[in-house]
């Protein structure tokens, strides 16, 4: 006879259970998050942007936020045991678009007196209220900063989210979604329809939107995949592969070989990961910790060297050479998370409001 929990004997429903924590996803918060460090750090330096090594460096860092993108699904799908809408959206404000705002101000005020954001010259007609409102809502002010902005719009559509992954057969969609990014690009959307650069962030937030929504197919099916890829994972090995390749060598195309490649290798990697092992990547996996306090820091640490060099060398960018990029991508990593580490000992538990970690 099977056991009957004390809460269904006595006729009450019983606490969903508590969601288990998932090893490799949070280690694939590590590699995503230097995968984007990498990404921007790229800009400090000069390197030949048609020799071999740059387009290998940029085809492997670039366009990361399609594995956060896909992270940030498949963590939704698996928490979402305990969804409530009311309770998501406030979460969301305390923990992305408050610190957003709040990290903000220094590269607003920057915007307005030494950096020029380069914005297009209708923002310039715009009294000040509405130049701060456009930046925040498109992310100019700050080169990472478009992602808030981005990601939100898929927040607000949590609900509709639920129930697609309820119903599950929304996920047949998927192909065609898919297809979508593959086609469009991050700014396909502004291309077909003509709009200014000021609707960017639902350009990028459709072609992004695939990535969630197969993430949160592999948080649904999480333990199928990882059974299926046991068995059959080279052949979507190779396929990442070669996009990947196609990527390096091809220099235009209609098709988005990058965008494949990140994410066959966001499915792969969710596989790879497991196998290391139920634990996270020792000392590293505080990096997956801290992976969105990073996010909104890092950007200020490569601005801040790009102007110290300016003004002590008389060059913003450092010159190109894999060595040094690497341990430049190191350090910016190592900082950013010191810098993290102190405003979490000095804000307590508020410091997720402030720094998003």
């Amino acid at each position: 006879m099977a056991s009957v929990s004390p809460a269904t004997a006595l006729g009450q429903e019983a606490a969903p259970a508590k969601p288990q924590f998932l090893a490799n996803i949070h280690n694939f918060r590590t590699v995503a998050i230097v995968g984007i460090v990498g990404a921007h750090s790229l800009h400090n330096f000069d390197f030949d942007k048609s020799s071999l090594l740059f387009r290998i460096v940029d085809t492997i860092c670039n366009q990361s936020s399609v594995w956060f993108f896909f992270i940030a699904g498949l963590l939704f799908q698996h928490l979402s045991v305990k969804f409530s809408y009311l309770k998501y959206l406030k979460s969301k404000f305390k923990n992305v678009i408050l610190p957003y705002l709040v990290l903000s101000i220094p590269a607003l005020i920057a915007s307005f007196t030494i950096v020029d954001q380069n914005m297009p010259p209708s923002f310039y007609g715009f009294d000040l209220p509405v130049q701060v409102l456009l930046l925040l809502v498109t992310g100019k002010h700050l080169a990472p900063f478009w992602f808030v902005p981005t990601i939100t719009l898929i927040y607000l559509i949590g609900g509709v989210l639920l129930w697609a992954d309820r119903k599950t057969w929304p996920y047949l969609l998927l192909p065609l979604v898919v297809t979508y990014s593959m086609f469009a690009g991050r700014d396909g959307f502004l291309i077909y329809t003509g709009l200014s650069g000021y609707f960017g962030q639902f350009s990028k937030a459709l072609y992004l939107f695939s990535a969630y929504f197969l993430g949160m197919a592999c948080g649904r099916y999480h333990d199928q995949v990882i059974a299926a890829l046991a068995r059959y994972h080279w052949p979507l090995l190779a396929f990442s592969a070669a996009m990947f390749v196609a990527n390096v060598m091809i220099e235009k195309s209609e098709i988005q070989y990058l965008y494949l490649f990140k994410i066959s290798s966001a499915v792969l990697l969710v596989y790879y990961l497991s196998v290391v092992g139920k634990k996270t990547l020792g000392e590293l996996g505080y990096v997956g910790t801290v992976s969105f306090g990073i996010f909104f820091v890092h950007g200020y640490l490569l601005q801040a060297v790009k102007l110290g060099r300016d003004y002590f060398v008389g060059s913003p960018l450092i010159d190109g050479n894999l060595i040094g990029y690497l341990a430049f991508v190191a350090a910016i990593t190592a900082a950013s998370v010191a810098l993290l580490y102190v405003a979490k000992a000095v804000l307590g538990d508020k410091s997720r409001m402030v720094v998003g970690a």
